[in-house]
């Protein structure tokens, strides 16, 4: 391996998901909104188990590109992604999808080298994962297990990152983790941990470099 691992971030396409090119005007993507959304709602697709995803996605694609500063924001991210030729997600993405990107992502961030990965990235990705995990509706799933397990990949992902990192994590985790019988506990165990792992590594070559002198110059007095 020549160089770190990056991780490209993933974007949703927010124009794709109303059927719109770029160049729409905000009446258009109003219109496309109104259409759409009665379309996919869930109450009119009780037997649809996607409807709400798709739902969701629609209204975040609507209220990205018609609020001026987080459509500012989102172009900026458009632009730099397109820029490093990177895909838009196209689609909404439903919990499986994520979940699934997730274990493979923990198979992935396994198999590399700690000291040569991207962290940033990795960081930046995991927050995008977050994000998009924000977009599904958690509330409809009786299943508390599942839950749990796309949360405990993210933090099984957040293991290389430091712990400025990994507390930025946790932050935004919070919300979920506040909701699930002691899942806030291990994650401030697991923050803990990364604390002192990190603490002890700063002060290693110092405890070494001590330890060395006292050799010494027991070694040199003994002589």
């Amino acid at each position: 391996m020549k160089g770190p691992i990056t991780f490209a971030p993933m974007l949703i396409d927010h124009y794709a998901i109303l059927g719109l090119p770029p160049s729409a005007s905000v009446s258009e993507i109003k219109s496309a909104y109104r259409s759409m959304a009665r379309q996919h709602h869930p109450d009119l697709n009780p037997q649809d188990p996607g409807a709400i995803d798709r739902f969701r996605a629609i209204h975040t694609a609507y209220q990205t590109l018609t609020h001026p500063s987080l459509k500012q924001a989102y172009l900026e991210k458009r632009w730099y992604a397109q820029h490093q030729y990177q895909s838009l997600q196209s689609k909404a993405l439903s919990f499986e999808q994520l979940l699934k990107q997730l274990v493979e992502l923990e198979r992935f961030v396994a198999t590399l080298d700690p000291h040569r990965m991207d962290r940033n990235g990795l960081h930046q990705h995991l927050l995008q994962c977050i994000e998009l995990l924000k977009q599904v509706n958690i509330d409809s799933f009786s299943q508390q297990q599942e839950i749990e397990s796309s949360l405990q990949l993210i933090v099984a992902c957040s293991e290389p990152l430091t712990f400025v990192q990994a507390k930025s994590i946790h932050e935004r985790l919070y919300p979920w983790l506040n909701k699930l019988d002691r899942s806030e506990l291990l994650s401030i165990a697991w923050l803990t941990k990364k604390k002192n792992q990190e603490t002890w590594q700063r002060w290693t070559p110092w405890i070494v470099f001590a330890l060395t002198t006292l050799i010494t110059v027991w070694i040199w007095k003994s002589a």
